[in-house]
């Protein structure tokens, strides 16, 4: 396992240096979504899924925090009023936005359907399936807003219960609240009894007692499950799931270039079903950084965290997580923006665990597991109409096999968006994910996965909207029964209000 991460850290690296020099700057418009209904973490894609730009984020050592700068200067003040009045003109412009007006409470309604050639994303014994899908949402700010201030990518077997670090935004108010409720019912035409429904809340309040000193909370709950595969989540065995994730953090400018900020974090993620509980866990822990804005376009970072994993039943061992890293921001126009970090991350076993046949992993209970771990965020607006994002990211995380102690993670990430006209949009995302797994006998599991996702919108009225999507999904496993290949087209439309 050790050759084979040093082979994946090579070419991961390689590709943040060619990031580097392709999308070097600040970031406008980077928007994380969720999970997909497929299980694949999604990529940090253009736009979400109602096809709305979030607010611009801005990559600081926020560690899962949600954060905001902390001073508030009458320059700033203007800049925001000015947003204000161009957002409005863009939501007020014949066919030039998807979705909502500009209000303090909002509600969607989408309704989908799609078509799968493999159901239970098998190599063998195929199984096709037509998927309808009714989502309704409402969500709600103050001050008013046209844009959703937070998107969540969750990812239950990252510690901390993040799959990337939670971008900021500037703040311009005293106080500002965000909240969000969503549904989706889910109806299968291949087995009425997979029928289901999910759902996801968020919240977030940001306050500020002092002109540099910035407080603020962040909670994202979902009600969903695993993606099927043949081993782990099957019919019979879907992996229904509840999981949490809350930050709190403190930010305080020191002075003019230099803040600080600590935070707290806690995750819990819980499985409906018995034989599953071997996965239910909380995680707890405290992270801290400083920053220096070494020039308004330019800032550097040192930071640290310290997470503990518990697990509810003996299966897993409970382990302690210290990540360490130092980075940059660099925003050099509105169009472009890079975030890199870098650091160790060490992950100390509960030396008393012990598990009949993990004999083979003996050293690394006692000893630990040590790695290089990094992340890089980058975006590009090359032209008015077309837009590109990276992410990518190395480390190591909890398992979701009964069979493993952990996994070692590198993904890349990257999306390209264009708006053909002021009522269509394009997005192509495509993601690759290599995980090699810890196996408690000694034995090799390392999966492969590529994802391709090509979406079209368009803008019927301002309000309504119609998408047509297709999704290849493909994962190579050096345990062969875990391969497959997974086509799925679908269509649907989402009213928003």
């Amino acid at each position: 396992m050790e050759n084979r991460s040093k082979k994946y850290m090579g070419s991961a690296l390689l590709i943040l240096v060619s990031s580097h020099a392709s999308f070097s700057g600040a970031q406008e418009y980077n928007k994380a979504v969720p999970q997909s209904a497929s299980g694949l973490p999604m990529a940090t894609v253009i736009y979400n899924d109602e096809m709305q730009a979030t607010e611009p984020p801005v990559y600081k050592e926020s560690q899962g925090m949600v954060g905001a700068s902390a001073s508030i200067t009458e320059p700033e003040k203007e800049m925001v009023n000015q947003q204000a009045q161009s957002e409005e003109k863009e939501v007020n412009a014949e066919g030039r936005v998807f979705g909502y007006r500009n209000g303090s409470l909002h509600a969607a309604l989408g309704l989908s359907g799609e078509w799968t050639d493999n159901l239970y994303n098998t190599d063998t014994e195929k199984e096709e399936n037509f998927l309808t899908k009714i989502s309704p949402s409402v969500w709600l700010t103050w001050p008013r807003r046209s844009r959703r201030p937070l998107q969540v990518a969750a990812d239950n077997t990252a510690v901390g219960g993040l799959q990337y670090s939670q971008a900021e935004y500037d703040i311009y108010n005293k106080f500002e609240l965000y909240l969000s409720g969503k549904m989706d019912f889910m109806t299968y035409s291949a087995d009425s009894e997979l029928d289901h429904a999910e759902s996801a809340l968020q919240g977030q309040a940001v306050y500020k007692p002092y002109e540099r000193l910035t407080l603020r909370l962040m909670d994202n709950f979902s009600h969903s499950q695993d993606i099927f595969n043949i081993i782990e989540a099957t019919s019979e065995n879907n992996r229904v799931y509840d999981a949490n994730v809350l930050n709190a953090g403190i930010d305080w400018r020191l002075s003019d270039k230099v803040s600080a900020r600590i935070g707290y974090r806690n995750h819990v993620l819980i499985y409906d079903l018995e034989l599953n509980n071997f996965m239910d866990r909380g995680d707890d822990g405290f992270d801290g950084a400083l920053t220096y804005d070494y020039s308004p376009k330019t800032s550097f970072f040192v930071g640290g965290s310290l997470l503990t994993a518990t697990y509810e039943e003996n299966d897993m061992p409970d382990n302690d997580n210290l990540f360490l890293q130092a980075g940059m921001n660099w925003q050099a126009t509105v169009k472009t923006g890079f975030m890199l970090k870098a650091g160790y991350q060490m992950v100390d076993y509960d030396e008393d665990w012990n598990r009949d046949g993990a004999g083979a992993i003996t050293d690394t209970l006692n000893d630990g597991e040590e790695t290089v771990h990094f992340e890089a965020q980058a975006t590009w607006q090359a032209t008015r109409k077309s837009e590109f994002l990276l992410n990518s990211k190395y480390n190591i995380e909890q398992s979701d096999s009964e069979y493993a102690l952990n996994k070692t993670v590198w993904a890349a990430r990257l999306a390209y968006g264009y708006r053909f006209t002021g009522r269509i949009r394009g997005t192509m995302n495509f993601i690759y994910e290599d995980s090699d797994y810890a196996q408690f006998d000694g034995s090799s599991r390392l999966d492969e996965r590529w994802n391709l996702s090509p979406r079209i919108d368009f803008a019927l009225k301002k309000w309504l909207s119609l998408t047509l999507y297709y999704n290849f999904d493909k994962k190579d496993s050096t345990f062969d029964e875990l391969d497959y290949e997974t086509n799925t087209l679908g269509i649907g439309v989402h009213g928003a209000f």
